[in-house]
């Protein structure tokens, strides 16, 4: 049973920890940082960032619900108009730690062919929590598609997000990194006062000005892999 234990959730919670690790490296050999969004689009949130990201030439990377790209493909149609990318967050963003494996399995291709529906090309997956088992690498080894995790939460879900003072101070330590965040209406475990909207807007700014002031390029997850040019910084996103 311990052995069982193991495979199920040790080896996935390792190769997380080596993505997360290398995601680190990436970023920092480069001076980037990746702002990403996960659980929409909401038509509140999503609306008001793609303001922002179009008024400093800025794009991102977004990890949608299924059920909620389905619900807005007008939202989808211009994040991929406005050139962000979008990966998938599952149909119904189920835990993989919680969750029969075929309900795991089910899960991930729902959501990928609801973004399929909507005219999303293939991309990457965020796993729900974070969490992943085999059958999740199993799903995503049929859909040849890559994990992103993040390297930096601002826990802007939660009923206590960090203070953005110290995101910003953690992405400086760690030369860039890649930033959680999440764009959706109603945050699962938001249950106080914290007006999330407000703060996913504020940190969203405060990052770009971060970018602009110390150097950092600000691209997509999907733009890691890919050479950097000479000018960094916001601006260059443009391109």
């Amino acid at each position: 049973m311990c052995l069982l234990t193991f495979l199920w959730f040790g080896l996935p919670h390792a190769l997380r920890l080596f993505q997360v690790r290398r995601l680190r490296f990436a970023c920092a050999a480069r001076r980037v940082i990746v702002l990403s969004y996960d659980d929409g689009p909401g038509v509140r949130v999503t609306s008001a960032l793609l303001d922002i990201f179009a008024r400093h030439g800025v794009r991102a990377s977004f990890y949608a619900i299924g059920r909620e790209a389905l619900a807005r493909p007008d939202l989808v149609t211009r994040l991929l108009a406005e050139g962000h990318e979008i990966g998938s967050h599952t149909q119904d963003h189920r835990n993989a730690w919680k969750s029969l494996p075929w309900v795991t399995f089910r899960d991930i291709r729902a959501g990928q062919r609801s973004l399929d529906r909507l005219g999303v090309p293939p991309g990457s997956f965020r796993p729900p929590f974070g969490k992943t088992t085999p059958a999740t690498l199993v799903a995503l080894w049929r859909q040849r598609a890559p994990l992103a995790f993040w390297t930096v939460d601002s826990r802007d879900s939660w009923e206590d997000p960090r203070p953005i003072a110290e995101v910003l101070s953690a992405l400086e330590t760690q030369s860039g990194g890649v930033l959680l965040m999440h764009d959706c209406d109603r945050p699962l475990r938001a249950r106080s006062g914290h007006d999330h909207r407000a703060y996913v807007l504020a940190l969203t700014e405060a990052v770009i000005d971060l970018a602009a002031r110390r150097g950092f390029a600000i691209l997509r997850f999907c733009d890691l892999e890919e050479p950097l040019g000479p000018t960094r910084g916001p601006a260059e996103t443009r391109r």
